[in-house]
Parts: structure tokens; C-alpha cells; sequence
């Protein structure tokens, strides 16, 4: 067959074409080792194709791209040659809010297992409409690695601290995430990866490290929810950054780099070529970190944000505003962190609750409330936007007393060179 694989529109980003849909990227590869054709496109820079010019296409989609998928839809449901078929981590999240969709079948689930890849064919090929639930492998082994042909038409660059520019490709070595935070639906009690956290063979992850290279590619952004999380495989995985001479970023939680030799297990790290890390804050009140079952303290976080400027690594640290429990003294107290340690870029953000995290299948056990349903289309990064406007309040803080802190706030970092709309 031959099968167009679709990104729909990324319109929430200031710029979509910085780092690539790996997911259908994975699909591509088992399609094209079981004999079938693929072709690639990525709505934010191509067309969607027309229909007759595939025998199916496979859109892949977050929850924030759901309003352009009801878009695409509203067109493909017309199309009586090329059959349609939607995954991704939307559907994966919130099935029921997918199930009115006019696509010829809707995968629930992990969908680039060989025999999955099959079922969806088959189905995609034999249904008007349907879904398919499928279940998350117990291991990777039969990963295959993604195509990434198409990667030279993403941009995404980074700086070290001497000044030196890295062209930037991403890629994943593992899959879930062992940890609770309340506000996360691959976590252990959101609904993506049923909790299990399971690692691709290191030959596959070689085999994308030297392709990277090959394509000119000099530097890696690892997207592992916890890169650091299993010390004995990551120490392999830093021979192989050495090995290929490629610089590298990754995700990082402050308690497990405690946990696993603190200081010194990053200094391993920098000597392999680790150049930035994005450690997930939430908050400077460690009362609100313990509501969304964080895990971390804020006491970790400023060892580790110490511990990056002693060795050189660019620290990128995220934080979010209107969490359960949040008042006006929990959102200063965050604002004084910042101010105080100052990490070299600040990502602040409003709650969004979304599909399939904690926080919304188990709403009545946490202090949130919301003036308007829930809409997947609803998001809060892009453009900065001083009229934007969130939805969530605690029994503490009003919508408007959430959204004027921040707009002050994020004016403050961008006035200090902190803020990530400036880098």
C-alpha cells in the first residue's frame, strides 16, 4: 500500500518546523519494512494531500492540534478513494472525546507494533468506521528505528555557553515514565504507557545517534520523560554520545540525579557532552509540589541549578501557575526563586488540565475549579499574548488574579533576558 503519513497544523507554536512528529516517523519504519510505501507531510509547511493519491492516511495527533483535526476531518469524510485512519496521543487520552470522528478507524494506543501496523491496514481498509484498542508491548525489542529522511526540514538549534551552535535532532530511547505528577498522562496514573517504562535496544539507539551524524546533524535533544532515570543504561548511553562526538540535551528530574550521585553523575554527563538540561520546577512551594504529587523539592532543584552553573550546563527550568492549592504567597514565592537563582532560560506557564492526566479523571480530589468546560484546543504556549486568557482557579485565586501574576511575571523575565520567548 501506499500510506501518507500526517502531522496536522501545529498552531499553537510560535514556530512548528523545530522538532519532528517521531511517532509517525516510527510508524514509517515498520510500514516500510513490511513492504509498503510512505511519504511524509507535516501540515504546518505542506498540503494535505488529495484524495485517490494515498491508499490510506495516518494522522497523528496531540491533544492541542484537535481543532485542526476536526478541520481535516470535515474534508476527508467526503473522500471515497484514500481511507483514513487517526492516532497519537490524543485519542490515546481522551477516546471518547474522539469517538464522533468521521475517520475510517481510530487506534487507541501504542501503534507502531508490528502486528498492530497489520490490524490498522486491515481495518483501516475493511471499516466505515471503528476503533482499535491496542495494547502497550511489554518490552521495545521490536522497535525499529524511525525514518528520518524528512528531518532536514526541521530547524532547531542550541548554544553552549562558549558560544558554539549545535544543528539539533531529537530522539527518543525510552518510553514512559515511572513517576505521579498529577498534571501528566504518560505518568504512572495517567492513561499513555500504562505505567510501564521500557527502554529501545541500544543498537537502535546507535543506529539513529550515526544517522543523526550522517545527516550533519551536531548535537541531540533526548525527549525521554527522564533521560537519567536508569543510571547503568544511561552511562551506556553516554559512551555512546562520546563515541560520536555529539553534543546533547536532555529532560531531568532533580530527585533522581540525587538520587543516583548527584553532582558527580552530572559531571559525567557534561564530560560526554551534555550541554543543556530542562528540569521541571512547577513550583518554589514545595506545599504545592506535594498536592500534584511531584515527587521533587524545591531544596533539589536549587542544588541542581547550582551544580549546572559550577559545570557549565545551560539549565532550563519550567514552571506552572494555578496549580492545586495555589495562592498568591505560593505564586510570589515561585517568583522570588526565580528572581533569586535566576536559571538560564524560564519557561512559565497557566495550568492547563488536560485528557487523561490525574488531575482530570480524579477532578474532585484537588483544588481546581474551572469557569468553562475543558476544551482540548485550549492551550497555553505560542506567541506571547498579553490578552490571552486561562480557565483554571483554585479556592484561593480568581482566573483574572492567575492570569494578571503571570502576564507581570513573564514581562519581568523577558525585561531580564530569563523568559523563554526570547530564546
Amino acid at each position: 500500500m501506499n500510506i501518507a503519513l500526517v502531522f496536522p497544523p501545529s498552531t499553537f507554536l510560535t514556530d512548528p518546523m523545530v522538532w519532528p512528529p517521531l511517532g509517525l516517523w516510527y510508524l514509517g519504519a515498520q510500514l516500510e519494512a513490511e513492504g509498503h510505501k510512505t511519504d511524509f507531510f507535516d501540515l504546518s509547511s505542506k498540503n494535505l494531500p488529495e484524495d485517490g493519491e494515498f491508499d490510506q492516511i495516518w494522522v497523528s495527533a496531540k491533544s492541542a492540534q484537535m481543532y485542526e483535526v476536526r478541520k481535516m476531518a470535515e474534508k476527508t469524510k467526503e473522500w471515497k478513494h484514500t481511507k483514513t485512519v487517526l492516532g497519537g496521543a490524543a485519542p490515546w487520552a481522551d477516546p471518547a472525546g474522539c469517538m464522533d470522528l468521521p475517520f475510517n478507524l481510530i487506534v487507541v494506543g501504542e501503534g507502531d507494533h508490528p502486528e498492530t501496523i497489520k490490524s490498522i491496514l486491515f481495518r483501516a481498509s475493511h471499516e466505515h468506521r471503528g476503533m482499535l484498542f491496542t495494547k502497550v508491548s511489554p518490552n521495545l525489542k521490536w522497535v525499529l528505528p524511525p525514518i528520518r529522511r524528512w528531518s532536514l526540514d526541521y530547524h532547531a538549534y542550541m548554544d553552549d555557553n562558549e558560544g558554539n551552535t549545535y544543528r539539533m535532532a531529537s530522539l527518543f530511547t525510552s518510553r514512559g515514565c515511572p513517576m505521579s505528577c498529577a498534571f501528566c498522562e504518560s505518568g504512572r496514573h495517567g492513561v499513555i504507557w500504562n505505567s510501564l517504562t521500557r527502554y529501545e535496544p541500544l543498537w537502535c539507539v546507535e543506529w539513529q545517534i550515526r544517522e543523526c551524524q550522517q545527516l550533519g546533524f551536531t548535537g541531540l535533544a533526548y525527549y525521554d520523560d527522564i533521560f537519567i532515570v536508569n543510571r547503568r543504561r544511561t552511562l551506556k548511553l553516554l559512551d555512546l554520545n562520546a563515541k560520536y562526538n555529539m553534543k546533547w540535551r536532555c529532560f531531568l528530574r532533580s530527585d533522581i540525579l540525587h538520587k543516583h550521585g548527584g553532582k558527580e553523575y552530572l559531571k559525567l554527563m557534561a564530560d560526554s557532552g551534555l550541554i543543556e538540561v530542562f528540569v521541571g520546577v512547577e513550583s518554589a512551594d514545595n506545599r504545592i509540589k506535594d498536592n500534584i504529587h511531584k515527587g521533587t523539592t524545591i531544596e533539589q532543584d536549587t542544588a541542581v541549578l547550582e551544580w549546572c552553573k559550577e559545570l557549565g550546563i545551560r539549565c532550563k527550568m519550567s514552571f506552572i501557575l494555578g496549580l492545586p492549592g495555589e495562592s498568591m504567597e505560593s505564586m510570589k514565592a515561585t517568583r522570588e526563586w526565580i528572581l533569586k537563582y535566576q536559571p538560564d532560560i524560564v519557561q512559565v506557564d497557566r495550568l492547563v488540565p488536560f485528557p487523561g492526566t490525574p488531575l482530570t479523571k480524579n477532578f474532585g480530589e484537588y483544588d481546581l475549579k474551572y469557569d468553562r468546560p475543558i476544551e482540548d484546543e485550549w492551550f497555553f504556549r505560542g506567541r506571547y499574548d498579553i490578552d490571552s486568557r486561562s480557565f483554571v482557579s483554585t479556592s484561593s485565586l480568581t482566573v483574572d488574579e492567575i492570569d494578571k501574576f503571570w502576564h507581570n511575571l513573564e514581562n519581568e523575565l523577558i525585561s531580564e533576558g530569563l523568559s523563554s520567548y526570547g530564546h
